[in-house]
């Protein structure tokens, strides 16, 4: 299912916690692992170099400068390649490794139509500064992709039991089938959480999810729960000790949002566990 994983990489600690799920995920699926390092173009043609080449233009060469600039980035964006290879190399995974230049979010989606999944740290290189958003490169990356993104945390955990939120929308299905092949691939328990302030049409729901995993020889359970969606998927994902949540871009009923919509964007930035978005 997961041949090729994409992980684009930087300078940051989150970006290498991305590489240790992608690794974990790899040695089940017997996947390689595609580690792209990206030269932002806006750092060398944006509005800020050219005001700061105007302004050091009497003491060195813009052309210099920007040289100097390019060459900067392309060692950053090796250094980082090779932190992701020698990960790789010592958990015998394969891999590949590229740098390109580009706008990032557009860089990432153009390699990811050659991978099976995109996984990547929640914020990247300027995550101190970050505010109530998420990365603005993730944001992007997410609405533009049609490939799975798993979403990581700051820390690495090993991955033990997996939460499925489902509402019986398609792109909750996908999130089910492909819950359950990791879940079957890496031999692991998992449950199908619903929330539904109308118990009759939820109990329907869950009864769908059960039938669509009955061709798979996994351990599972399900959850039926009322009120607010963030609330009772994050406090599953805490006292279950729950180690993915996986969920669909869009959806219905309480879990439809726009992708990166709010309740979205609350369970990928308060999930104690990494989240695996299937459009």
């Amino acid at each position: 299912m997961f041949k090729t994983i994409l992980v684009p990489i930087d300078t940051s600690d989150t970006s290498l916690v991305a590489v240790d799920y992608a690794i974990e995920l790899s040695k089940s699926f017997n996947s390689e692992i595609v580690g792209i390092s990206i030269i932002d173009v806006k750092k060398l043609a944006g509005p800020f170099m050219r005001d700061l080449g105007t302004s050091i233009g009497g003491m060195v060469p813009y052309a210099d400068f920007q040289q100097n600039v390019r060459k900067f980035l392309e060692d950053t964006a090796r250094a980082a390649l090779d932190e992701l290879e020698g990960k790789c190399n010592s958990a015998n995974v394969p891999c590949t490794r590229e740098i390109k230049e580009g706008v990032v979010s557009r860089e990432i989606v153009e390699s990811a139509k050659r991978c099976d999944m995109i996984s990547m740290g929640m914020a990247g290189e300027h995550a101190f500064w970050r505010d109530a958003l998420l990365g603005s490169n993730l944001e992007s990356v997410a609405r533009q992709t049609h490939k799975p993104v798993l979403v990581t945390p700051e820390k690495y955990k090993k991955i033990t039991k997996i939460l499925v939120a489902y509402d019986g929308s398609s792109f909750s299905a996908k999130a089910l089938k492909a819950g359950a092949k990791i879940a079957q691939q890496m031999h692991l328990p998992l449950t199908v959480i619903t929330v539904s302030d109308d118990k009759k049409s939820g109990e329907n729901i869950l009864t769908r999810a059960t039938e669509n995993l009955k061709d798979y020889d996994i351990t599972h359970d399900k959850m039926l729960e009322s009120g607010d969606t963030v609330n009772n998927v994050l406090s599953l994902c805490e006292k279950g000790s729950y180690d993915l949540l996986v969920m669909g871009a869009y959806g219905h009923s309480k879990i439809r949002e726009l992708i990166l919509g709010s309740a979205t964007i609350q369970l990928m930035r308060k999930a104690n566990c990494p989240v695996l978005l299937c459009r």
